[in-house]
């Protein structure tokens, strides 16, 4: 979607498409050879970024963002609504450049999918400095048929952009019947198999038991199955063999570990807040512990959305309530901005985009500055919905909220009355026992104080002074046992006055300015210092909703009821979004993807889903089921669909190599979380405890001295805190836990909808080298020698514990053979070669990968 600021559009009929290239000719001065060799940049760097990025959003006639047209030459010269796009007598000048290589802050293109790759931007370089060579014939031929599959995006509210897919009412669908029995009992496998049979294609056979097990304990729990876990399912041959092992795992407390740290993700959890001092959050772990309570007790999803978008506005505020409202601090902010109402609509920013990815699927942020340049979203709904939040505090704050008496990190008391009730009466007793003891003291002073002449008198009236006579004095004037009495009274009520209460529980939470919300205007380009018309708190026009009535806030009311407002309608049966976008994700972290391959996009712009009656249909579902999310879970699981292998077929892969219709399961590498869980489970050492604040794992100095205060950046924990689960490991935004940097966790920075796992050197280098892995290997070396009796048995069970299968007798053979050689080439003792076969074991792919 680039060039938006210039508004490139283009031109698809033949008779604007001959001028491109002035005819096909050469547009600079060079010779054959140079001419072709530019063409043939222009076909084979250029065009792919243009058919990728461009297109669509600046191809259909009439409706070329900015008036401008990008398929002709002269009208790319000519420029839009900003002048011309390119100068060709300074082409690294050029505003085109400028856009795609983000140098326009205000205008940084594609705005929607991030910057350009190195290389696309290199090759948009190479083409301007050639002087904009076409290929008319490959451009015609790229849009007739982007034309053909009515690709070109339409941003206007009509009709046609009402029946998007993801815009339709939400009707649960009728499954097919098909004709195989084992794809009929659940409508879920219906629906696949009835696609799949449409274009030719067969469902995978069934992956084996130890393959679903497996499957099943890392996508509900995060950890592997025990090998008594195994061998029970295998040898449980009742219809019900499957629904046990399922039910048993949403009961664990494991499971809200597991699919708390997915909603994490997408809420960009940390506990800093970025930039340069990147200071804590603070208690932003209760907030942690909310999600994963939340989940373990399958509380349902609608209430979830109503907590964390108003929870302090329900009509029963709950501690959990008000930790979830924590949802809208959680992002980066700058204690020390330069522009602070700029900085107060960024942060309002930062809670709206996050809000409408999260919940509604929808990129919202696009229109803050000018009208959606994809979906048919004006400005107006971009401030419109932003209203819904304009009066809460949100980190920096604009005009009016300067001269609250507010802090930048300010927490709400949680406690109970009970608990504060308790509290208070500590403190009472704290303070009367000091008063008590100072009032002794005082009247010993009073007797020293006595004994002083008229000048010592007139230099006590400094109290420094006068106390530091009386302590000359005393011993003069006090009897031996009134000397030590003071003294010990001294020495109590300094221990007295260093105690410290236990804290009253506090969280972040979202707070308003009172029950009157400030005036929302739209802003021009986004600026906070430049208003125009002012809007009422509303939903997105393509939509069809009306206006929210908002009730009058009742006497002594503390907020303005908008965002209950917002939240109510977020989960009403009739929205069209929520239920969609939560049911694909449930779908998406089974699978690997979602159903629409684009989670945090349902707009114009995002994935088309292959199967949008299935997706339909889960969404009816969820919320018919009282919106449970472990109801879910259970039919999903339960599908043949959930249940096929990952192997290959050449067919279906020729056919449908991307998988889109779900001919097979999607085989995955383990989440960073999950290796590092999975590390130390095998060790014997992963302690399980559950919730409170965060803990730090040892992290190398030369990391450590890339922070700007070394000796302040990071904490300490025990060992055996150091080995609870990851989601516990403290989040900080500018020092990330090598472990879980290096496997890919989360960028925190903004919503994470979709990981993506690398494969690159530092991870094996990380896995053979580090202390970690090593310290690690040694922990589950001794755990087989206390385990297994004999070499050939401990081998056995470190390929079993690993793979959750029993290893092959050749397997076994050589992981004897290895350790025999490293005993007799390299003198290792038989524990130092155990050592070295368990830091080979959790370097098996079959370790770090399921299926």
């Amino acid at each position: 979607m680039p060039f938006k600021r210039l508004g490139f559009g283009l031109v698809r009929h033949a008779h604007i498409l001959g001028m491109l290239g002035l005819g096909g000719g050469i547009l600079f001065s060079a010779g054959p050879a140079e001419a072709a060799d530019a063409e043939e940049h222009f076909r084979t760097h250029v065009l792919p970024v243009l058919d990728e990025h461009c297109f669509k959003c600046h191809g259909a006639e009439g409706k070329a963002k900015g008036g401008f047209d990008l398929a002709s030459r002269e009208a790319v010269l000519k420029g839009g609504d900003s002048g011309p796009a390119v100068d060709l007598k300074a082409p690294g000048k050029s505003v085109l450049l400028d856009m795609v290589s983000y140098r326009d802050a205000d205008h940084e293109m594609p705005p929607d999918k991030g910057k350009l790759s190195p290389s696309a931007i290199g090759a948009l370089e190479e083409w301007v400095r050639r002087g904009l060579v076409f290929d008319e014939e490959a451009v015609r031929a790229r849009l007739e048929t982007i034309e053909s599959k009515g690709q070109f995006y339409d941003n206007s509210i009509s009709e046609k952009t009402r029946n998007w897919w993801s815009f339709r009412p939400i009707i649960r669908p009728e499954a097919p019947e098909v004709s195989d029995p084992d794809w009929n009992s659940n409508p879920i496998d219906a629906f696949i198999f009835d696609r799949l049979k449409q274009n030719d294609l067969s469902p995978n056979e069934p992956a084996s038991r130890q393959e679903w097990i497996r499957r099943a304990y890392y996508d509900l729990t995060g950890l592997p199955p025990s090998p008594e876990d195994v061998a029970a399912f295998e040898n449980d041959h009742s219809a019900r063999a499957h629904e046990k092992v399922i039910d048993h795992l949403l009961a664990s407390d494991r499971y809200g570990e597991k699919w708390g740290r997915h909603w994490l993700d997408l809420v960009r959890y940390a506990e800093t807040n970025g930039y340069e001092r990147d200071n804590p959050k603070p208690d932003a772990w209760r907030y942690r512990d909310y999600v994963i309570r939340s989940f373990n007790s399958d509380k349902p999803y609608d209430q979830f959305v109503k907590e964390q978008i108003a929870g302090d506005e329900l009509d029963h505020v709950t501690k959990d309530s008000i930790i979830a409202t924590g949802f809208q601090r959680l992002g980066i902010w700058d204690d020390e901005p330069v522009d602070a109402d700029q900085a107060f609509y960024d942060g309002l920013d930062d809670v709206l985009a996050t809000t409408g990815q999260t919940f509604m699927g929808l990129t919202i942020g696009c229109a803050r500055c000018h009208e959606h340049k994809i979906d048919p979203m004006p400005q107006e709904d971009y401030y419109r919905l932003l209203a819904f939040f304009h009066n809460t505090y949100n980190n920096i704050r604009e005009g009016r909220f300067k001269k609250s008496p507010y802090s930048l990190n300010t927490t709400t008391v949680i406690a109970s009355e009970e608990e504060v009730k308790e509290h208070n009466a500590l403190k009472k007793a704290l303070d009367d026992q000091v008063n008590e003891l100072q009032k002794q003291i005082d009247a010993y002073e009073l007797k020293v104080f006595a004994t002083f002449s008229n000048p010592e008198k007139e230099d006590a009236k400094d109290q420094r002074t006068r106390r530091t006579m009386i302590v000359e004095k005393r011993k003069d004037v006090l009897s031996k046992e009134e000397l030590e009495d003071c003294l010990a009274i001294e020495q109590e009520l300094k221990q007295l006055r260093q105690r410290r209460l236990p804290e009253l529980a506090q969280a972040l939470s979202i707070k308003e300015n009172g029950p009157v919300a400030p005036k929302t205007y739209v802003l021009l380009r986004g600026n906070a210092h430049s208003k125009g018309a002012e809007v009422r708190p509303g939903f997105p026009t393509i939509l069809g909703f009306e206006d929210p009535e908002i009730p009058q806030p009742e006497p002594g009311a503390e907020t303005s009821g908008r965002r209950r407002a917002l939240a109510e309608w977020l989960v009403r049966d009739d929205n069209p979004l929520t239920a969609r976008v939560i049911a694909n994700r449930v779908w998406q972290f089974h699978f690997g993807r979602g159903i629409c391959r684009s989670p945090s996009n349902f707009g114009q712009n995002g994935e088309m889903p292959p199967h949008p009656i299935l997706l339909d249909w889960l969404a009816s579902y969820l919320m018919e089921q009282g919106w449970s999310l472990k109801k879910l879970h259970k039919q999903i699981m339960l599908s043949s669909a959930y249940q096929m292998s990952s192997r290959a077929d050449a067919k279906a892969l020729a056919k449908d190599p991307e998988n889109n219709l779900f001919w097979r399961f999607d085989m995955r590498r383990l989440t960073a979380e999950e290796i590092r869980d999975s590390i130390i489970h095998l060790s014997g050492k992963l302690n399980l405890q559950m919730g409170g604040p965060s803990i730090y794992t040892p992290v190398p100095e030369e990391i450590l001295a890339t922070a700007s205060r070394p000796d302040a950046a990071w904490g300490r924990s025990s060992e055996d805190q150091q080995n609870r689960r990851s989601i516990y490991v403290y989040i900080k935004r500018s020092l990330h836990e090598p472990m879980l940097k290096t496997f890919d966790m989360a960028d925190t920075d903004s919503a994470c909808a979709v990981r993506f796992a690398t494969t690159v050197p530092t991870q094996a280098l990380t896995m053979l080298n580090s202390e970690f892995l090593n310290d690690q290997a040694e922990s589950f070396a001794k755990r087989l020698e206390q385990d297994a009796a004999d070499t050939r048995s401990r081998v056995a069970l470190a390929l079993r514990l690993a793979t959750s299968r029993e290893p092959e007798t050749k397997e076994v053979q050589q992981g004897v053979d290895m350790m025999d050689e490293l005993e007799k080439e390299l003198h290792m003792s038989r524990h130092q070669a155990l050592q070295r076969f368990c830091l080979l074991v959790l370097n098996m792919n079959e370790f770090v990968y399921l299926d």
